[in-house]
């Protein structure tokens, strides 16, 4: 019966350790999917694109629908994800690391803005509008739609993050991987102003032509948007009233200033170009990196309170992204550094304390081997002022969860053992029947 017992509990702490490993596993897969997908929403700000012959916009419909179906695969994979969250606090696995007044709260607040961010709206309103419509760009639904859902799927990474770090202390497993995925966050920031730049671009130069236009005779509004027969505004003026100037050359108030767009109108990334996705993006991104790592410093805004905020926002955040990446990588890249150094003073230490006394070389070679063994094992920590350093009440769980770890341990190799003598037994018994057999022929 003991074995029995023994035999269940060294079951029941494998099923219980791959079962840690698998949602260990999983908590960090739906990380990088919820940094990954922050990468994904901004490239609908690609989608608009400007036809400067006709003098309309368009859109880029074969982006919009490859963007929405990767976003909606993503979306699904995180559903998944939300039901899985469900299951858990009904059978009541799922712990939020807060008091357990809290935890319903909590629980709600995180599954709120969980739903907020797989909403399908950009999803639903680019492909419904881009085909009828001019209010994507004209009225900036588009900007806004993309930015009122991408603060929720930021603040979901934050409980997720925080799920990870309490149950294995890191999301990386190396000091290089975690620098890496400090980096990551850096360029990926890069890309998002590189989007929003784009996009405000397009949308600065649908504003001149709107401006423009009533002051122009035979000018229509009706035809900035391409897919209305667009283009019948050509004959009225409106390759004149808006021309490309770059901000300090700007002599006349009347003048349009476009402000930072200009390096965008003027290299024609905003143009509509078969299968020139690649270049308008890394042009963007290269933008986004190039003015977040100088804080903003080289950018020529307009007098409009919405450029000037743009630019403050870039300035403060290559501040702050800056600082952060540097202090993550540096403490990455030292985490071990430093544990090393204080195992490499203690052998210096134990080198002297040896010679000092005079011991043999083979008492020497003892206690070395015996040091690398305890490094390897507690990795510097001195595990006895550790728990002393412990309440009462929690080194009291601590012992009684050793114990019940050796007891498993042992059980499993009395199992072991009684596996084995059996199996003698069991060879045993046949060699003796063989050469009964042999006699008896």
């Amino acid at each position: 019966m003991e074995r029995i017992l023994n035999k269940q509990a060294v079951i029941n702490r494998v099923k219980s350790l791959q079962m840690n490993t698998l949602r260990g596993n999983w908590r960090k897969t739906i990380l990088i999917v919820c940094v990954v997908a922050l990468g994904i929403d901004p490239l609908y700000l690609f989608v608009p694109v400007v036809d400067s012959p006709k003098f309309c916009f368009t859109f880029d419909k074969k982006l919009a629908t490859g963007v929405s179906v990767l976003r909606t695969f993503i979306d699904v994979f995180y559903v998944v994800h939300i039901i899985l969250n469900f299951m858990r606090y009904s059978n009541g696995e799922l712990n939020l690391h807060a008091k357990p007044k809290r935890e319903t709260y909590y629980f709600i607040s995180y599954t709120i803005v969980d739903i907020l961010s797989v909403l399908p709206m950009p999803q639903v309103l680019v492909l419904t509008l881009m085909r009828r419509s001019d209010s994507l760009v004209s009225r900036e639904i588009l900007k806004w739609i993309v930015l009122s859902q991408y603060i929720p799927r930021i603040l979901r990474i934050y409980p997720l993050y925080k799920e990870v770090t309490k149950a294995s202390g890191t999301v990386a497993e190396t000091k290089w991987i975690g620098a890496a995925f400090n980096l990551f966050l850096y360029m990926l920031h890069s890309h998002v102003f590189g989007a929003f730049w784009y996009v405000s671009s397009v949308e600065k130069i649908n504003k001149c032509w709107r401006l423009a236009c009533p002051h122009l005779p035979g000018c229509s509004l009706k035809f900035q948007y391409c897919g209305r027969e667009g283009g019948n505004n050509i004959p009225y003026g409106l390759n004149t009233s808006c021309p490309l100037i770059e901000p300090d050359q700007i002599t006349n108030s009347s003048v349009f200033n476009f402000g930072m767009y200009i390096d965008a109108l003027k290299s024609g990334i905003v143009e509509v170009k078969p299968d020139d996705f690649p270049r308008k993006f890394f042009y963007c991104f290269w933008w986004g990196l190039r003015n977040i790592s100088a804080l903003g410093q080289n950018l020529r805004t307009s007098n409009s309170v919405g450029d000037i905020v743009f630019a403050l926002i870039i300035c403060v955040s290559g501040l702050l992204l800056f600082a952060v990446l540097i202090g993550n990588i540096q403490k990455y890249l030292q985490s071990n550094t430093t544990r090393i150094d204080e195992m490499e003073e203690r052998k210096r230490d134990t080198e002297i304390w040896m010679s000092s006394k005079s011991l043999p070389e083979n008492l020497k070679d003892m206690i070395r081997r015996h040091e690398e063994e305890k490094w390897q094992k507690t990795r510097g920590i001195e595990e006895e002022a550790f728990l002393q350093s412990l309440p009462d009440h929690i080194r009291l769980h601590i012992e009684r969860n050793s114990l019940n770890s050796r007891g498993n341990e042992e059980g499993g190799r009395r199992k072991q053992e009684v596996d084995g003598r059996r199996g003698e037994e069991e060879d045993t018994t046949r060699n003796d029947e063989g050469e009964t057999h042999q006699r008896m022929a």
